[in-house]
């Protein structure tokens, strides 16, 4: 049974707002109280807590099936509020920052999708690593700082703070029907000073958690790992034990995470699944493809195809198909598929047709060295003696050492499930009548996931399974 529903006020951006709670160096927190940033539990980092943002409670999204026997409807109303306003609030976020992140992921996306082996796989998050770009301008000054937003596409602090904490507030869910989980935090060297008041601005406006430890203790990288396996669900795990261990001479390290679960508004049927050609970059092989005929989103762009799937209560997911002949690098570098992933949607709504969709099933990863491909993006300071680190210590002669960025994607007959961080260390000296087509995804492509704000979480090329 479907119940109208009529809500006179949303409760909008103050249901995510985060606050920072004061914790000794020393204080070791219970283990029942403590979870990722993202919300996903994690081994306490015993002693190393310095700042903990207090996490958003996310209301069930109710199931009517659970109140039929009963039949009180009016808990499923008072239920479906409760989910609407968190929802509104959610949506509200998304508007307030549309369109200042596109033209950052117009321009960074031929890059970030650039495999070094054009044979090979390329999956990022875009808005992942904008965070910790972010995080980073807030913890420099100067040119360094300037090179950043310059990238981000935001130069006023604050409007990058506010926009930050609403892009966090946009991606964050997890009421039992989709689950999207951003996260963040900074790890620092008991041996030098930090500044008090920009660990408060890192959980006030990123959410993000701030531990203090011993560098040259196995340990305590130990735990930053075990942090961001958490906040991955495990999903990246082999990714993050090739992270680089903490030495005397890191003064901190930086770090965002997003987890990302949902499932098909309209499922495949595993019964349709059956084996298919894929005429992979690698030669041709067999695998399973999925098979489904549903009315979707499309889009006919110049040398390529697009739909778009719709996920439950957790956005879409974009296939780009590039026409026979041509190659998703050389659809990334016309700039013609950073123009439609940047804002897919906008191409596409009020255009429906009847896609019979073939597609496989993949799980692919990628990891991204951004010390190699910030520089392509105006990104240099950061990385040599000219970087001034100056708002979060006058430690000086500071430089990022290592920038690190892994993502995962996995597709089946029920949903998505991916995850992605990024990780920057710092050291001493980042209603038409439907037409019928076929989509038969049988040779390299791109995807993107998209949130509820329409910019693309994850992005990648697939060319080989």
């Amino acid at each position: 049974m479907k119940h109208a529903k009529k809500i006179l006020a949303a409760l909008l951006a103050g249901l995510l707002t985060f606050s920072a709670c004061a914790c000794s160096p020393s204080e070791a927190l219970s283990s029942d109280d403590v979870q990722g940033s993202g919300g996903n539990p994690q081994a306490e980092p015993q002693g190393y807590a310095l700042q903990r943002h207090e996490k958003a409670d996310v209301p069930a999204f109710p199931d009517e099936e659970e109140y039929l026997e009963s039949g009180d409807w009016d808990a499923y109303n008072a239920a479906y509020d409760a989910w609407f306003a968190f929802d509104a609030a959610r949506r509200e976020a998304a508007y307030s920052y549309e369109g200042l992140l596109n033209a950052y992921v117009r321009k960074a996306l031929p890059v970030f999708l650039q495999p070094a082996d054009p044979a090979e796989n390329a999956v990022c998050s875009p808005v992942n690593i904008w965070l910790a770009l972010a995080m980073l301008a807030e913890t420099t000054e100067g040119e360094t700082r300037k090179e950043l937003t310059d990238l981000l596409g935001i130069s006023d602090m604050q409007q990058l703070r506010e926009t930050a904490a609403n892009v966090f507030t946009a991606n964050y869910t997890d009421d039992g029907s989709a689950t999207s989980l951003p996260s963040a935090s900074i790890w620092m060297n008991r041996e030098v000073q930090y500044k008090e008041d920009l660990l408060k601005i890192l959980a006030e406006y990123y959410a993000a958690d701030s531990f203090r430890g011993d560098m040259s203790d196995k340990a305590y990288s130990a735990a930053f790992k075990d942090w961001l396996k958490a906040a991955t669900g495990g999903l990246l795990d082999e990714s993050v034990d090739k992270l680089p261990d903490f030495d005397q001479e890191t003064v901190l390290a930086l770090a965002t995470a997003i987890y990302f679960k949902a499932a098909w508004a309209e499922n495949f049927q595993e019964a349709a699944t059956r084996a298919q050609t894929f005429h992979g970059a690698k030669g041709d092989q067999e695998f399973d493809f999925m098979h489904q005929t549903e009315r979707m989103s499309y889009f006919r762009g110049d040398n390529f195809a697009a739909i778009g799937k719709r996920m439950t209560n957790a956005g879409t997911m974009w296939f780009v198909l590039p026409d026979e002949g041509v190659t998703p690098a050389e659809l990334v570098n016309s700039g013609a598929a950073a123009d439609f992933l940047e804002a897919p949607y906008r191409f596409s709504v009020g255009v429906p047709y009847e896609v019979s969709l073939a597609m496989p099933k993949f799980d692919v990863n990628a990891d991204l060295d951004l010390k190699e491909v910030l520089p392509k993006l105006g990104v240099e300071r950061i990385f040599d003696d000219r970087a001034d680190f100056s708002p979060l210590t006058d430690t000086q002669d500071l430089e990022v050492s290592s920038a690190s960025h892994s993502a995962r994607v996995k597709v089946d007959e029920e949903g998505v499930e991916a995850a992605a961080f990024t990780v920057f260390l710092v050291e001493a000296t980042a209603a038409l009548e439907p037409q019928r087509i076929d989509f038969i995804l049988d040779r390299p492509f791109l995807f993107a996931v998209t949130g509820v704000d329409g910019l693309p979480l994850f992005c990648g090329v697939v060319n080989s399974l």
